[in-house]
């Protein structure tokens, strides 16, 4: 890539960024111990190469995040207490590298969760074959291979114990936080158990009258209100019958006293832009049109900001937690095929794993794991993808917008890319290092990285498949078996 073009996408990323230094709209984050980015290297903010032992530091001092990063594969682990579990919906195996190559990474060039000492690759599984975010999620919480829409259900059908409502039946608080929706499938199957992803009504009743989650933090107001508005119900007396705190506010989130449940869906669907690089951008309509549902000035607060607000309620507990955090709007843009959307997501998913691994350096009693719960929209370095567009040119999800617009309500390859160049004039989108090649999700690996008390057993990349994911969440919890018996996870 010539340097020009190279300079040009990291300046147009340079917005995207600043959320590594302030918050617009939250106010929870501790304030940052590394140096700002500089202007040779703005989207990379310490540029020392963390390889040494931290020295020692005062309590009161917080540890500079290069130290920490340096210090994780020589840790010395606890007793199991505490298990977050970070997912990137969509994060296929080529997120992580575009980003770093784009951006710039944040720590030496990478991110911070590619500093976590075991690393796996896992099989996304479905019983149906391509993995959707309800099976997805499902092998992710149940530790069983599942059917497409269902959720929280194994391949018969049958409802089946969540690490959330295990968690919850050793004592331990629990949380899930997502940009996406609270109601969106992954986030649904760590709460609810369904038959169908698409009746998020449903799905928000059940969150409500069923599920033992004590922090449900997201998106998807908007299935809130059907759900009112179906029910026509007294919602404040009915809300307090369940012991819950319910609310749409993000102060009402820092003020909550961990009291009951609280269910928080703070915008009417998903962040679908990210609320710092967008919050900044002042053309705000030109950009964005009137699509108001996707103003970025609803979302209130980051991912980064959520997670740090969760592990500080949950850890009160002194049995421990378990806390599900997902970038649920990774998805999103990756359905839209737009790049470089994609890598502010990364970044900011980026930011709460890094919440969750400074936890865990403090608290050796801590496991973290990230992965994805599958591939969207088939990521390519850009020679490969061009090779494979060519090869698949009369593909509907390729060229065919009308088509891919009402047959799945998203634009197609060819024309996400034009929409998302349109966003970023200053880019020479066609010399971007990597690209799209479908708007639908994949069979296709991801990545896993862990670190904590017997998370080496993840890095068996021979036999990991992802509902042994949460079957080890499961054991590690509870020292027991958990979830399928069966070897190819159904039973």
């Amino acid at each position: 890539m010539k340097k020009n073009v190279l300079l040009k996408i990291l300046v147009s990323l340079v917005l995207a960024v600043a959320m590594m230094v302030s918050v617009v709209a939250c106010t929870t984050n501790e304030s940052k111990d590394e140096p700002e980015p500089t202007a040779n290297n703005p989207t990379s903010a310490p540029t020392n190469d963390p390889t040494t032992e931290p020295s020692p530091t005062p309590a009161e001092t917080p540890v500079p995040m290069n130290d920490i990063l340096a210090a994780l594969s020589s840790l010395q682990y606890g007793e199991v207490k505490n298990v977050i579990l970070f997912i990137g919906d969509g994060m296929g195996q080529n997120h992580v590298p575009a980003t770093d190559q784009i951006t710039g990474g944040r720590y030496n060039g990478k991110l911070a969760l590619e500093f976590l000492p075991s690393k796996g690759i896992a099989k996304t599984v479905c019983t149906e074959g391509e993995p959707d975010s309800a099976s997805g999620g499902t092998a992710l919480s149940t530790g069983y291979k599942g059917k497409r829409s269902q959720i929280a259900l194994n391949a018969a059908g049958q409802e089946v114990q969540s690490v959330v409502e295990l968690a919850h039946s050793l004592g331990k608080s629990t949380g899930a936080i997502t940009t996406e929706s609270i109601v969106d499938a992954t986030p649904a199957t760590f709460t609810v158990h369904a038959a169908n992803r698409k009746d998020e009504s449903n799905i928000a009743k059940l969150q409500i009258e069923t599920s033992v989650c004590d922090l449900i933090m997201g998106g998807g107001k908007a299935m809130y209100d059907k759900l009112f508005a179906q029910e026509g119900a007294n919602y404040t007396e009915y809300f307090k019958e369940h012991n819950i705190t319910y609310t749409n506010s993000w102060d009402d989130v820092l003020a909550w006293n961990g009291e009951g449940r609280l269910i928080a869906p703070m915008v009417e669907d998903y962040w679908f832009y990210d609320v710092e690089y967008w919050s900044k951008v002042a053309d705000r309509e030109t950009l964005l049109g009137t699509d108001t549902e996707k103003d970025p000035s609803m979302a209130p607060c980051s991912l980064a900001e959520m997670t740090e607000q969760a592990i500080k309620i949950l850890s009160k507990n002194e049995k421990g937690f378990f806390l599900m955090v997902e970038g649920g709007a990774l998805d999103e843009v990756a359905h839209n095929t737009d790049l470089l959307e994609m890598t502010r997501h990364m970044l900011a998913f980026d930011e709460a794993v890094e919440v969750g691994i400074r936890y865990a350096y403090a608290n050796k009693d801590t496991i973290i794991i990230v992965t994805a719960d599958h591939n969207t929209g088939g990521l390519l370095p850009k020679e490969d993808a061009d090779k494979y567009i060519s090869k698949h040119s009369k593909d509907n999800y390729i060229v065919n917008d009308e088509w891919c617009w009402e047959n799945t309500g998203i634009h197609c390859v060819l024309e996400g890319e034009k929409i998302a160049a349109a966003k970023n004039p200053g880019v020479v989108w066609d010399e971007l290092p990597y690209r799209f090649t479908t708007i639908a999700h994949t069979s296709d690996d991801v990545d896993v990285w862990a670190i904590g008390p017997g998370t080496d057993e993840l890095m068996n990349t021979n036999k990991l498949a992802s509902f042994h994911i949460g079957k080890f969440i499961g054991k590690a919890l509870s020292g027991e078996e958990f979830g399928a018996t069966a070897t190819n996870g159904t039973k």
